[in-house]
């Protein structure tokens, strides 16, 4: 088996915030986006993988037990190794100011530090260990 790439598949509540969030929050590069009778998408690199945020067609209405079951938020983390977790917090930190509990001491002691995506997923960020 040959992977090309992971992704990890986010439907969101709010498109274009969850959007923001990932683009703009997180600055990760923007790939693709798409808008058509399936609904709208975005792909975003994320290192060598990728987070694809979905978002129902712009005319849909009502309840979708497909696209708005809420379970897996409880039990997605997203974790990001990063070369400096101290530098990666204060860039967050100056796009937004709400990132829960700060830097801390991992089990293996590499810094670390986490936050939510706007419909819940935890992200976690650690400090790429020596």
């Amino acid at each position: 088996m040959q992977i090309r790439q992971f992704r990890v598949v986010l439907k969101s509540k709010n498109f274009d915030r969850t959007c923001n969030f990932y683009g703009e929050v997180l600055a990760l590069p923007r790939l693709k986006s798409w808008d058509d009778d399936d609904g709208r998408g975005a792909l975003f690199q994320a290192g060598p993988g990728a987070v694809e945020v979905i978002g129902r067609p712009r005319e849909s209405h009502g309840w979708d037990e497909d696209f708005d079951y809420q379970g897996p938020e409880h039990k997605l983390v997203l974790s990001w190794i990063v070369p400096s977790a101290e530098k990666a917090y204060e860039e967050l930190l100056f796009r937004d100011r709400n990132v829960p509990g700060g830097l801390r001491k991992g089990a293996d002691g590499a810094l670390t530090f986490e936050t939510h995506d706007p419909d819940g997923v935890r992200i976690l960020l650690r400090e790429e260990s020596g």
